[in-house]
C-alpha cells in the first residue's frame, strides 16, 4: 500500500480547478479532500488504532455527507437542468445506500483488519477520483461524464438481481453489492478476463469480470475437491469456463438477444486499467464474498457495416 499512497499530497491536493462556483458544494469537497488524504497517511504508519478511529470518523463524515452534501448538488443540478442528473442520482444513491453500508460493515466484521482498513482507503480515493474530480465537473460543463445515458433503476436492480443469481450458481457463497457503479479501483490480486459477444444489428458487447485469486483458489478447490493454493493450468482453464458461462447468462439477460462468443482471454491489471479509463463501461458491478471479491463490467458499442 505504501507504493501507492507515498504521493499522497500532490495526488489529493486541491486545485481551484476542481471547484464548481458553489461555495457550499466547494465547500464540502475541500473538506472531502482532506479526510481522504488524512486516511491514506495513517495508512503509512501502520497503526492500528489510529486507523481505526481515523476509518470510525470517516464513515461517520461520509455518512453526514452522502445526505446533505448529495442533497445540495441534487438540487444545484435541478436548479441548471443539469441534463445528466438522473444517472448522477442514481450514483449519489449508490454511494448512500449500498458501497457505505457494506465497506463499514466488512470493517466491523473484520474488526478492522488492515485488507479490510486498505480497500475503504482505495474504495474512497476511487470515489474521489472517479465522482468529485470527474462526475461533478461534468454538471458544470468542465468534463464529460463517464457514464453514458441513465438506464431505469428498475432494470438496473433486475441486472444486479440476476447476476447474483448466476454467481451464486458458480461460487455458491453469500454474495453482497458493494458498487453499482464501480470504477476499476484496485481490488487487490485478481483474475482480470475479457469476453466479446456479437448480438443482433451489429452490436458488440465486451465483459470484463475480475476476481480475487483468494476467491478463486476457494471455488477450484471446492470443485475438485481440495484445497488449492496456486492457480495452475488446469486451474485458469476451469476459471476461464466459468467466467465464458456466467458472461453468457448476464449478456442474454441484459440484451435478450441472440449472442454469439468472438473473443475471449485473460489480461493483467495494468491492461484492465488502460482499458477502462480508455472506454468506460455502461455498467460496472462490484461485490463482495467471505473469501474475495468480484467485478463485473460491460460495454456496447456498434461495429460499422461490412
Amino acid at each position: 500500500m505504501k507504493s501507492k499512497i507515498e504521493n499522497v499530497d500532490e495526488i489529493f491536493a486541491w486545485k481551484d480547478q476542481y471547484c464548481v462556483g458553489v461555495e457550499e458544494i466547494d465547500s464540502d469537497h475541500i473538506r472531502l479532500f482532506t479526510i481522504v488524504r488524512r486516511l491514506l497517511k495513517n495508512l503509512l504508519l501502520h497503526d492500528y488504532e489510529k486507523n481505526r478511529r481515523t476509518c470510525i470518523e470517516v464513515v461517520k463524515y461520509l455518512k453526514q455527507y452522502t445526505v446533505e452534501h448529495f442533497a445540495r448538488e441534487e438540487a444545484f443540478q435541478i436548479k441548471i437542468g443539469y441534463g445528466g442528473y438522473s444517472n448522477h442520482k442514481r450514483i449519489h444513491d449508490n454511494m448512500r445506500e449500498i458501497t457505505i453500508p457494506s465497506l463499514e460493515k466488512q470493517m466491523e466484521e473484520s474488526d478492522f483488519s488492515e485488507e479490510s482498513v486498505e480497500h475503504f482507503a482505495g474504495a474512497c480515493a476511487g470515489w474521489l477520483t472517479a465522482h468529485v474530480m470527474l462526475e461533478d465537473q461534468a454538471m458544470v460543463g468542465k468534463v464529460k461524464s463517464q457514464w453514458g445515458a441513465a438506464l431505469d433503476t428498475d432494470a438496473i436492480s433486475l441486472l444486479k438481481t440476476k447476476a447474483e443469481e448466476f454467481m451464486n450458481s458458480i461460487f455458491q457463497m453469500e454474495i453482497e453489492a458493494e458498487n453499482l457503479n464501480y470504477d476499476g479501483y484496485d481490488i487487490g490480486k485478481s483474475f482480470y478476463y475479457y469476453t466479446i459477444f456479437k448480438g443482433e444489428g451489429n452490436k458488440v458487447h465486451r465483459t470484463a469480470t475480475v476476481i480475487n485469486r483468494e476467491l478463486l483458489c476457494h471455488t477450484i478447490g471446492k470443485l475438485m475437491g481440495k484445497e488449492v493454493r496456486t492457480l495452475d493450468e488446469i486451474a485458469m482453464s476451469v476459471t476461464s469456463e466459468l467466467t465464458k458461462s456466467f458472461t453468457e447468462n448476464f449478456i442474454k439477460e441484459y440484451t435478450h438477444e441472440n449472442i454469439k462468443l468472438i473473443g475471449d482471454g485473460a489480461v493483467d491489471r495494468s491492461r484492465y486499467e488502460t482499458d477502462f479509463k480508455t472506454s468506460h463501461p455502461d455498467i460496472s458491478m462490484l461485490w463482495n464474498t467471505p473469501y474475495g471479491r468480484i467485478a463485473f463490467s460491460v460495454k456496447t458499442k456498434k461495429t460499422k457495416l461490412a
